[in-house]
């Protein structure tokens, strides 16, 4: 082989090599940078659930919280009248009964855990409470005891305040 072909098949085989070389780096540097780009992605899908998440169990929270104070002003206001507007009362009370269970289940599903075990006591207390009071009417008491009162609203006041401490822990992330 004389030296003209053999520069060329050198110069054709280096030129060869840099284009194999320069479409592995290519290569090489796309992969990377797509896998940068779904790590990205990745994250911002984290923090988008992160921040819905946070949305969803401040919103639960706040209407555990509302449900709660409407329930406690129903007793305070309400209970006082019975026996004697029983039939009004109770239907009142299984609607506000109902929102609160509804607002616990709320909690229950996106609360921290936390906030789901007092939000449960808060619930518990309301219901509870108030069973204690309808049982005293069934009994045959002639109306209701102020103490019998007194306790429900306590419980349900002691139980909201402890679940508002929870809540704000777990919002501001102190615990």
């Amino acid at each position: 082989m004389d030296s003209g072909t053999s520069t060329q098949l050198i110069t054709v085989g280096a030129t060869l090599g840099g284009v194999v070389l320069t479409l592995l780096t290519t290569t090489f540097v796309e992969g990377r940078k797509l896998k940068a780009t779904q790590r990205a992605e990745a994250q911002k899908r984290a923090a988008d659930h992160a921040n819905w998440l946070r949305d969803e169990r401040v919103k639960a929270y706040a209407g555990l919280s509302t449900a709660s104070e409407e329930a406690f002003q129903l007793v305070r206001s309400e209970f006082i009248r019975l026996p004697k507007d029983r039939p009004e009362i109770e239907a009142r009370w299984r609607e506000r009964r109902s929102e609160l269970r509804k607002a616990h289940n709320q909690v229950a599903l996106f609360g921290a855990e936390e906030p789901r075990q007092r939000g449960k006591e808060l619930w518990k207390a309301a219901r509870n409470g108030v069973n204690a009071v309808f049982a005293e009417l069934d009994a045959g008491e002639q109306k209701v005891r102020r103490e019998s009162l007194d306790q429900v609203l306590t419980g349900i006041s002691d139980a909201g305040d402890r679940f508002l401490e929870a809540c704000r822990a777990d919002v501001q992330g102190t615990r």
